[in-house]
């Protein structure tokens, strides 16, 4: 790879990764979501370190396993460092490692591709991945998955697999060094893997390999799903039945496992001798929904031009033993948890790392058909534009209703949750009473409800003996109910 080369990946990936950065840090002072809340109140915001890993309930009402799933253990462990050292309670503060992850990957991924497939294939699919609805959501609030995107893409990169030139680490890879062209080595077996192009010299392997066991296990400490990313690597090394390198790297991938696994242990382990999971539940649309979430749903126009897109790309790169190994791993994974374990919570963002390598399929179609570019750009423009509208409005109006109750504490009165609301409310305030039952609604002068996961029943109720009503403006509003 020439300088020029070199140079034109990096200043491309880092353009574009900061540029996502700073889009993403817009209305960052916006009210935490229902996840984040939740995850702040209950992992983040309190007077130990260990309440990362979900060690125990900290709020009296919410027991652990109620709100465990929530805590995506990296970003919750580095947050309460944040939180130690600042007691900052700032949205903008929280917002800023998630969307920083979000602006890495997006410009380890333009970089990649731009020196895989050039520079205009390369910038287009880092603006798909930057625009992506799902992406987008995902990234820019208190939550693992852009850390677990990161995690994906630069723990690809690092994989120490040989491909069908040989040269020295690109800067992509490594960060640093002089690049050398590099001719194909006659008689050198091919293999066609995602990015890599280049082979490691080999003084570098022992330190790459010991990188990519800890991001790839940090990426799963990010977000469990990883581990469905590490399964495809290791689907890659055995579809090229390619023993020595998987005996190479199988310690990285036990280490990797360990640290993932062993920072999740505590919550899976509980939830499930605990029975803190809901029962079960079947949702028999989840393949067809993870497909058109990955490639730009819920808005119509780019769902169609990127799956267009994607298609083609997959039809260019159909004969990779690595394609149909990763489909393999993936299909398994949907059909386990969709089929088999029906958890009650399974939402397309888990498998959010298949964001970027929609990205990688798209790059190589407009490698092949250069005409496929404007048509992934249009599908960026029109995801961007879809979601400006309420790109800086509140999910919930939580600083509203914290203001609220603390309003009506200081006056003398009492205001009161329904059971469930206090567990993201407590990120905001704690000075309000908790209703499980409607005789106890006599007790309070005002009820205040933040969100929709709580008794129907007794909500009702409570509207019902409160009809003065007040409503506070957010995605999902506010009511204030007084007598």
């Amino acid at each position: 790879m020439s300088g020029t080369s070199a140079k034109r990946e990096i200043v491309a990936g880092a353009i574009l990764g900061v540029a996502t950065f700073a889009v993403y840090m817009v209305g960052s002072n916006r009210s935490f979501g229902y996840d984040a809340a939740a995850t702040f109140a209950n992992f983040i915001a309190t007077p130990s370190i260990w309440d990362a890993f979900a060690v125990r309930s900290v709020i009296p009402t919410i027991p652990v396993t109620q709100v465990a799933t929530n805590d995506h253990v990296l970003v919750s462990l580095l947050s309460h460092l944040i939180y130690s050292a600042t007691g900052s309670r700032s949205e903008v503060l929280y917002r800023f490692l998630p969307a920083l992850a979000a602006g890495a990957t997006v410009g380890l991924s333009t970089g990649a591709l731009v020196r895989r497939f050039g520079l205009l294939a390369g910038i287009c699919a880092g603006l798909f991945i930057a625009t992506d609805p799902l992406f987008v959501d995902n990234s820019r609030d208190l939550r693992g998955y852009s850390l677990a995107a990161l995690g994906s893409v630069a723990g690809t990169l690092l994989l120490p697999i040989h491909g069908a030139i040989s040269g020295r680490v690109s800067r992509v890879l490594d960060g640093l060094g002089p690049q050398v062209s590099a001719k194909p080595t006659e008689g050198l077996k091919q293999h066609v893997l995602p990015i890599h192009g280049e082979v490691s010299a080999k003084p570098t392997e022992g330190l790459k390999l010991v990188a990519y066991a800890v991001i790839m296990g940090l990426a799963m400490a990010a977000q469990l799903f990883v581990a469905v990313v590490l399964l495809c690597h290791v689907a890659w090394v055995v579809s090229e039945r390619s023993w020595p390198r998987l005996r190479q790297l199988a310690p990285a991938w036990f280490v990797a496992a360990l640290i993932g696994l062993g920072a999740n242990a505590h919550i899976q382990v509980m939830e499930y001798t605990q029975h803190g999971l809901p029962p079960p539940v079947f949702y028999p649309t989840y393949p067809r929904d993870l497909v058109l979430f990955i490639i730009g749903a819920p808005v119509l126009l780019p769902v169609g031009l990127w799956l267009a897109s994607a298609g083609l790309g997959l039809w260019t790169q159909r004969r990779a033993a690595w394609l149909w190994s990763s489909a393999a791993v993936i299909a398994v994974a949907v059909l386990v948890l969709w089929l088999g374990l029906k958890p009650a919570f399974l939402y397309p963002r888990f498998f959010i790392f298949l964001v970027p390598a929609s990205a990688f399929l798209m790059a190589a179609a407009i490698k092949r058909w250069w005409v496929v570019a404007p048509v992934v750009l249009l599908g960026a423009v029109v995801a961007a534009v879809s979601q400006a509208p309420g790109y800086i409005q509140d999910p919930l109006a939580l600083p509203a209703a914290a203001a609220a109750v603390e309003h009506i504490d200081a006056s003398g009165r009492r205001a009161c949750v329904i059971h469930s609301d206090e567990q993201v409310l407590s990120a905001y305030t704690s000075r309000f009473t908790v209703v499980t039952r409607p005789d106890e609604l006599a007790n309070c002068d005002a009820v205040v409800v933040v969100s929709w996961g709580v008794d129907l029943a007794l909500r009702d109720q409570a509207a019902q003996e409160f009809p003065r009503l007040t409503t506070l403006p957010a995605y999902y509003p506010t009511v204030v109910l007084e007598r």
